[in-house]
């Protein structure tokens, strides 16, 4: 918090101006403005579990409740992403700052799916899952004001990550936090099974889940500014996650163990599901 004040003030001291729309002002005052974006950057980076400072996310994920998890997973992160958004479409160009997010995006996305790839708790995962999101949020970020798909990338990223990430914690609370809990679960309850696929699968962008649009659009912007390379990491991680989603996937097909059996869901919980499992399905 205290980092993302004196961004703030440094900001606003250089620009001479509490507004937004003034924060151009900064074009002929680098070093200021540099200053500034560092402080937000870390302030708002922590927030949303940017690279390099996601490493309290997994730990903070896993030791809280698992409702507590979605509302960090979906609450905080978004307010971090389009606290973001409302900042740097400001900033003059001059500053570099396009260059600083796009490596941000790709080290996020990167490592985020990366470390997925070796967790065996559930909620670890979607952190981790959630951290590399955060990184393709900042790809709608990187050509905020010139760029005219940027805006809508980020808004339509935002909305299905909100009814996906939200409907895979509710199957957590279903199911259990660790893989073998998973392991039958969709065979045991498939309805409940093939909503967290639908999920999971959205995640990764296949089409025509709603997912999938919102990443076209990610990609789009990072092309359309000029950031080809960034649009391509993206896809590649797009491997990256479905390779970590089907360590979830895979054993909820497996046979069921004896004696193992999930509780029954609550009914707040299938409200949650019968809300989100159709809007990810189906926006698209």
């Amino acid at each position: 918090m205290e980092r993302r004040v004196s961004g703030w003030s440094i900001s606003y001291g250089g620009a001479g101006s509490t507004l937004f729309s003034e924060l151009g002002r900064l074009a002929g005052r680098t070093l200021i403005a540099l200053a500034g974006l560092t402080a937000v950057l870390i302030g708002l980076g922590y927030k949303a579990a940017l690279v390099p400072f996601q490493f309290w996310a997994p730990d903070a994920y896993d030791g809280a409740p698992v409702s507590v998890a979605a509302y960090l997973s979906v609450i905080t992160k978004v307010a971090a992403i389009f606290a973001f958004a409302q900042i740097l479409r400001d900033l003059p160009v001059g500053t570099s700052w396009p260059m600083v997010v796009a490596l941000i995006a790709a080290m996020t996305m990167t490592c985020g799916y990366l470390a997925a790839l070796v967790q065996s708790n559930e909620v670890r995962l979607l952190a981790y899952s959630s951290m590399a999101q955060a990184g393709y949020f900042m790809m709608g970020i990187v050509d905020l004001g010139p760029g005219l798909l940027a805006l809508p990338s980020v808004i339509v990223f935002s909305a299905a990550y909100v009814a996906m990430n939200l409907g895979a914690f509710a199957v957590i609370m279903v199911a259990g936090r660790s893989l073998d809990d998973f392991r039958g679960f969709g065979r045991a309850r498939p309805v409940i099974g093939v909503a967290m696929v639908v999920f999971l699968l959205s995640m990764t962008g296949i089409p025509p889940l709603f997912c999938f649009f919102g990443k076209v659009l990610l990609f789009g912007t990072a092309i359309e500014a000029g950031y080809l390379w960034l649009a391509v990491i993206g896809i590649l991680n797009s491997v990256l996650a479905l390779a970590a989603y089907l360590r979830i996937v895979v054993p909820m097909c497996q046979p069921r163990e004896s004696g193992q059996d999930s509780a029954a869901p609550a009914p707040p919980l299938m409200i949650v599901l019968g809300a989100t499992a159709p809007i990810t399905l189906l926006m698209g």
